[in-house]
Parts: structure tokens; sequence; C-alpha cells
């Protein structure tokens, strides 16, 4: 009898599908400029809760013409209420203008605007990113900073 013919050969298949990509990462925000304002408000730290810091951070976003995750509050302590905030203007023409508005303001019209009794506050510029969780030991010494403003402008004041 004659050899039996192979049997056919399957269909080629089809190599594996690679895994998808993952998306891109997003875009790095601008280089601009934060300014880290110091406000020393009449009230406690227990009575400054997370309410009240989303209150300000909206209000200060307001004011001072930013988006509002471009601020962040960095530390409250207390000494009456010292509040940290990093405000971050990322359009360089913006900058003179938040700067502008951060030296010229007064205490008295910040209380009004941010709707807290605000006795004084320190403005600090500095290059950076948007703010992002700060690391601890970075908040501490921008607070111990800030206070030494504070103490500084009211000894000033006194005199």
């Amino acid at each position: 009898s004659p050899p039996p013919y192979p049997p056919p050969s399957p269909p080629p298949s089809t190599p594996p599908s690679p895994p998808p990509r993952p998306p891109p990462p997003p875009p790095s925000p601008p280089p601009g400029t934060a300014f880290t304002l110091s406000l020393t408000i009449a009230s406690t730290v227990a009575d400054f809760g997370e309410e009240e810091q989303a209150n300000l951070t909206s209000a200060l976003a307001n004011f001072f013409g930013v988006v509002e995750s471009y601020v962040a509050i960095e530390s409250v302590t207390a000494a009456s209420v010292v509040v940290i905030a990093s405000i971050f203007e990322s359009s360089q023409a913006g900058d003179a203008g938040v700067a502008a508005l951060m030296e010229q303001t007064t205490a008295a019209e910040l209380s009004s605007a941010l709707g807290v009794p605000v006795e004084a506050k320190a403005v600090r510029k500095t290059n950076a990113t948007p703010p992002s969780a700060p690391p601890l030991a970075a908040a501490a010494a921008v607070a111990a900073a800030a206070a030494a403003a504070v103490a500084v402008a009211a000894a000033a004041a006194a005199a």
C-alpha cells in the first residue's frame, strides 16, 4: 500500500499581539514662580481645620487669580494662627501682577477678601513648579522661616 501522506499543516497562527502601551505621562507643568505667603490670622489652630483651610485655599486662588490647584496650605501653626500658603503662577506675564498684588495688598484687604481676620502677612518669591504635597521637613522649615519673618515684622512695627 502507498505510504500515507503527511497530514496537512495547520494554518499559520497569528503571532500574539504585544500588550497595549501605557498612556504617556502627563506633561510636566511649565516652570513658573511660587510665592510663599505667610498670614497671621486671629484664630486658633483648633478652629482652623480642614474646612477652613479648603475655604482659604479657594479664596486665595480667587483673590490672586490663579488655578485653585496651584495654591497649597503648607502649614498651620500657633501664634494666633500662622498659615503658610504657596501660590504658583505659571505665566511670566502674570508673575509681575501676582507679585505686585501680594506686596501691595494690606492685611485688612486680605481679611476682607479671604473672610478671615488677617493680622500680618509676609511674602517670599521663589522659582518653582506647582505645589504638590510638601515634604514635612520642608514645610517645617518654611513655617520656621515665616514665623521668624512675622516676629521681625512685629518687632519693627512695635518699634
